[in-house]
């Protein structure tokens, strides 16, 4: 949820439709950071995916991971923490 400085309620930018691994659903977020679109990348650690929402979007888009939990190099296990660098790549703590 995003919250406005001194709003008294927050608004759902992410998910909002219930655990599930459908494009519209998280299951344990653990950590979002924002692209340089503004775009929320959000670590959907009981997924083993990150999804990216653009701002107004219904649902997101797996930008990573998605491909159940394991080891492969397009697998993710559990991801906690994502940092983006300087180059723009995302960096995904797994």
């Amino acid at each position: 949820q995003r919250w406005a400085p001194g709003a008294e309620a927050g608004e759902t930018v992410a998910g909002g439709k219930g655990k599930g691994d459908a494009l519209c659903q998280l299951f344990n977020p653990v950590d979002v950071v924002i692209d340089s679109a503004g775009a929320l990348l959000i670590a959907d650690r009981d997924n083993h995916r990150i999804q990216r929402w653009v701002p107004g979007a219904a649902a997101g888009e797996t930008v990573a991971g998605g491909k159940g939990k394991g080891d492969a190099l397009n697998q993710l296990a559990c991801p906690f923490g994502l940092v983006i660098d300087s180059t723009g790549a995302l960096l995904i703590a797994d």
